[in-house]
Order: structure tokens, then C-alpha cells, then sequence
């Protein structure tokens, strides 16, 4: 079943993060530089 958002457009691929230490940096979640990560024992 594709998802379909708000403006009609069909997404086929969704990826969820549960942590904030993915290593892709993907530039639309994720800067360059200036991204501070939670401290270790604060990751699920």
C-alpha cells in the first residue's frame, strides 16, 4: 500500500530513525557541521 501525503505525492521508500546517531547524513535532517548527539546514555 504506497503512502500518500497531504499534496498527492506517492512515497514508495520511508526509513525512521530511533536514534540520532545514523550515519548517512542525509542533508535535508542532518548539517554539515554543528549536529550535537545526545549523550551516550541518554540513546534508546
Amino acid at each position: 500500500m504506497p503512502l500518500i501525503d497531504n499534496y498527492r505525492r506517492v512515497h514508495d521508500d520511508l526509513r525512521i530513525s530511533v536514534t540520532d546517531r545514523c550515519n548517512f547524513r542525509c542533508f535535508y535532517c542532518m548539517p554539515e557541521e554543528g549536529m550535537n548527539f545526545l549523550p551516550q546514555e541518554e540513546i534508546l
